[in-house]
């Protein structure tokens, strides 16, 4: 990953994937797609979906990694 790597949000993630933002949310915790919490987020009463960034290259892995 570099530095201007663009990063998603778990609902932006969800469209690229066609899937909802639940089941992003669900492969997240689990390991199958790489993610990052922002600073702070622990802190704050915030939906889930706001709180994770996922990487391009995170979600290009998985879309390769899971391509029928």
């Amino acid at each position: 990953m570099n530095s201007f790597e663009k990063m998603y949000s778990v609902k932006e993630a969800a469209a690229v994937l066609g899937v909802s933002a639940d089941t992003v949310l669900r492969l997240v915790r689990r390991g199958h797609i790489k993610a990052w919490k922002l600073p702070g987020s622990g802190n704050r009463r915030k939906r889930q979906y706001e709180v994770w960034r996922i990487p391009e290259s995170g979600l290009l892995y998985f879309m390769k990694r899971n391509a029928a």
